[in-house]
């Protein structure tokens, strides 16, 4: 309670990156799957740096917490989101006298609100948003979550259905 923390600093924004990534999640049974390409600067698919995971009840439990997977899927949208922060953003500018702001984009609109509230009360929301605001301040960035229908999230979208064919296979990150 008494260390740093506590009250946040407000820094000016110095940067602005962007559209840095777009992010999706799928869950349909058994079958979990997130994905993210970084697109900053207007990077080409196939230039892209991408990841594409599968979630199982073994690597990552919480995403069957509520029994079947669809349950948790804002949770296992905003993993994705934070997956792509901490993937693609060692590699952004990082902030010095102010925040670097950034932009990610996804299909779930329920997680714009969390993100820019920085709330929520449900588990594993809650945990992941907790996260992904410790990484963004210790890269001095923030980010604002935009919302793009499904139909314009169509790379996101091919990553959670196992199609990679867009995407470099040298540029995939594991």
């Amino acid at each position: 309670m008494r260390g740093e923390g506590r009250v946040e600093e407000i820094r000016l924004v110095t940067k602005d990156l962007g559209v840095a990534f777009r992010a999706d999640a799928k869950a349909e049974g058994q079958c979990v799957r997130i994905g993210g390409w970084e697109c900053i600067g207007g990077t080409r698919p196939a230039d892209a740096r991408w990841f594409a995971v599968d979630l199982t009840r073994t690597n990552a439990p919480w995403a069957f917490s509520r029994g079947e997977p669809y349950r948790t899927i804002a949770s296992l949208e905003l993993f994705a989101t934070l997956v792509c922060v901490t993937t693609f953003g060692g590699e952004w500018p990082a902030g010095s006298a102010g925040d670097v702001r950034l932009q990610g984009l996804t299909d779930n609109l329920g997680n714009i609100f969390a993100v820019t509230k920085l709330m929520s009360s449900k588990f594993p929301l809650v945990v992941i948003l907790a996260e992904l605001s410790a990484q963004l301040r210790a890269r001095k960035m923030a980010l604002s979550v935009g919302w793009t229908p499904r139909d314009q999230n169509e790379e996101a979208d091919a990553f959670t259905n196992g199609d990679y064919g867009q995407f470099g296979a040298a540029n995939r990150v594991n």
